[in-house]
């Protein structure tokens, strides 16, 4: 009975890795309506509604007061404009609204990653080390469970490789991959949201006139 009990771990935690190099994947390449929270999609029509009587980049009354409504008094009604105006509401509008309670622009804009770590956003942020590591970690997931049906038919008589035979230590391999690919995919997520959100920063920056 155990076994078969450890054989069902070992695929969740497989499929569980292999889901996140599909999760990257969808998150980067598909802007989907219906895959958004319910709240962040009528935030964006709100936004987007208000924003139609917007000219020059400069917030009407309404709009400022949408912003206030949505984020709170600590975020210029300009850079939520510019978000909205992109084009690109999942390249802009949404890292915003996902890291609202983080954006701070008290003198310049910095992001509260934690109560006592605060940082500017970065000036690039490279996915494709992470992105690598992410698939890396979920085949190593997918190696670990295979190794478990090998090994149980074909067990290894070289006395080096002999943890290999165990499946409570596959199990664990399993899972300590699967966890590393589920934290890099939510590590190159937030990297990702706070480098779109300082690069709106920027670009509104310099289209100021002075700057």
């Amino acid at each position: 009975m155990m076994i078969f009990v450890a054989f069902f771990l070992i695929f969740v935690g497989v499929t569980f890795a292999l889901y996140q190099v599909y999760s990257v994947h969808y998150a980067i390449n598909f802007e989907d309506e219906e895959e958004r929270p319910e709240r962040v999609n009528q935030a964006l029509k709100t936004l987007a509604d208000e924003a139609k009587g917007c000219a020059d980049g400069e917030p009407t009354p309404g709009f400022a007061q949408a912003v206030r409504r949505i984020f709170g008094d600590g975020i210029d009604a300009r850079l939520v404009l510019a978000a909205v105006a992109s084009g690109s509401q999942k390249a802009f509008a949404e890292p915003l609204l996902r890291r609202k309670g983080r954006i701070e622009m008290t003198g310049e804009l910095t992001i509260a990653h934690l109560p006592f770590w605060k940082t500017r956003p970065p000036v690039d942020y490279r996915r494709g080390p992470v992105l690598v590591f992410i698939m890396v970690c979920s085949l190593l997931a997918l190696f670990w469970g295979g190794m478990s049906i090998f090994t149980m038919a074909y067990p290894l008589a070289v006395p080096a490789f002999a943890w290999a035979n165990n499946l409570a230590v596959l199990t664990v391999l399993v899972y300590t991959s699967a966890l590393l690919a589920y934290g890099a995919s939510k590590l190159d997520f937030y990297m990702n949201d706070i480098q779109q959100i300082g690069r709106l920063n920027r670009r509104l920056n310099a289209d100021e006139p002075g700057r």
